[in-house]
């Protein structure tokens, strides 16, 4: 298996025939919508990838309806360029995608606590906290949603956007005993920012500690490189680690960065 990191929160999974990405934001969206401005969202670093060019894809996950995790202008040609793709997600990720003219065919509602299927691997969505667990007051679907995906021997868990909250830990366990691959963010959370309208996440030391609880092989800490303004000093949580998990293992990945299992 080959993970590449997209940065922020995005990823890229190749595993023999298998290839999905997990929240795609490879443009400038968050500034060019007019959703941020441009001295503090604009990309810290290239995109390590051209949507217009990426071919092969079988699915594209999606967490949540937040700009930097649901990207048209990244999944528009993602999807057009590879009709087969389908992206899995909450429904206002899917209500968004659909009013700019994605079809139905191409759409697929994540249904929290089912283990589902989809072509040669298996996933699990399980409701996030954004700070809150939003839930449509209708079909009680979940707003904000993190990914457990297994595919061959591999487990993954990519978080979406959360912190901790009351039987998160419980959930997961029940789901797998172990994950080889936990990808958590870890930019934390502060009154400054959240005045400034940024819901923040796990601080570092809340992902060590979900991670270690967990039984993670890899800690792929993310979500802290897109915007200088939303970010953290990476050394917090290594300085954590090291005092309080030595045994936990940590990757910090770059942009573009393969990560072989």
């Amino acid at each position: 298996m080959e993970l590449m990191y997209l940065g922020q929160a995005g990823l890229q999974i190749i595993d023999h025939s298998i290839c999905i990405m997990i929240d795609p934001y490879l443009s400038n969206y968050v500034v060019t919508s007019g959703i941020g401005d441009a001295e503090n969202f604009n990309r810290s670093f290239p995109a390590p990838l051209d949507p217009q060019l990426v071919r092969g894809i079988d699915a594209v996950f999606v967490t949540h309806d937040h700009a930097d995790h649901t990207d048209p202008d990244t999944l528009l040609p993602i999807l057009i360029n590879n009709p087969q793709c389908v992206v899995i997600g909450p429904q206002p990720s899917l209500d968004h995608l659909k009013a700019v003219g994605v079809g139905e065919n191409q759409l697929r509602l994540a249904h929290a606590l089912q283990r589902e299927s989809f072509a040669d691997f298996h996933f699990t969505a399980l409701p996030s906290a954004h700070y809150e667990l939003e839930q449509d007051k209708e079909t009680g679907e979940y707003t904000y949603l993190g990914f457990v995906i297994e595919i061959h021997d591999k487990v993954l868990y990519h978080a979406g956007d959360t912190i901790l909250y009351e039987g998160l830990i419980e959930t997961l366990k029940m789901i797998s005993d172990h994950f080889d691959i936990c990808c958590l963010p870890v930019n934390g959370r502060d009154a400054e920012r959240e005045a400034m309208g940024m819901i923040g996440n796990l601080h570092p030391e809340e992902s060590l500690e979900l991670a270690q609880k967990i039984n993670t092989g890899v800690l792929i800490p993310m979500h802290n490189d897109m915007f200088k303004i939303n970010s953290l000093n990476p050394e917090r949580l290594n300085v954590h680690a090291e005092e309080s998990y030595p045994t936990q293992k940590v990757k910090w990945m770059k942009p573009g960065e393969i990560l072989e299992l």
